[in-house]
């Protein structure tokens, strides 16, 4: 099997490569800040060693003098800060590991209220997750049912279109011969891959 990294347990959250290479009776694992660095084996960050060769093995790593990102974990119950696989021969692997979440972190008082941190969770995901369809529609009549917050059905057969949208906004205008009404109604689509 070829040496790789099953699992990853390191703060800080940033952009790491990781070399993995046969040290003769273990796999070496170096930790470095850039692909630079990795290949000539300068500046490294963190290094440590498994204990043989096999399958998800636990690696704790120990942080070089002067490191400019030093390693800690990044959740303290797993006492490793990752785990590897490899067999003895293995060519040396450089990998390139990404941070977990590209979103700024959300560093804010109101937001360590243990209630509030599921609603912002599902808000950070709704933002990130959903788009709006927002459509303006023309009525003749006003609709004086649609009020904000009103669920409606949107049909129109020409466009083979049935779904269902809120009311976020009515405006009724009007001449002393007529009345006319605008709806916009909103509808939420989830993303997918």
């Amino acid at each position: 099997m070829p040496l790789t990294i099953t699992a990853w347990n390191i703060d800080p959250n940033r952009v790491w490569f990781v070399r993995l290479a046969d040290a003769g009776s273990t796999i070496s694992v170096e930790l470095y800040t850039t692909l630079a660095d990795a290949q000539a084996q300068s500046n490294p960050q963190a290094t440590g060693y498994t204990t043989g060769f096999g399958s998800s093995l636990a690696v704790t790593l120990t942080n070089a003098t002067g490191a400019a990102y030093p390693v800690s974990l990044y959740q303290p119950t797993y006492p490793w800060h990752l785990k590897v696989s490899g067999t003895d021969g293995d060519l040396t692997t450089i990998f390139r590991i990404k941070e977990f979440v590209d979103l700024d972190e959300i560093d804010h008082a109101v937001y360590r209220n243990a209630d509030l941190i599921p609603l912002r969770a599902a808000a950070e995901i709704d933002a990130h997750t959903h788009v709006k369809y927002i459509r303006s529609l023309q009525c003749a009549l006003p609709i004086l049912a649609a009020q904000e917050g009103a669920i409606g059905s949107i049909e129109s057969a020409r466009r083979t279109l049935s779904e269902l949208g809120q009311v976020t906004l009515q405006t009724i205008t009007g001449t002393p011969n007529s009345l006319l009404g605008s709806l916009e109604v909103v509808t939420h689509k989830a993303l997918k891959r």
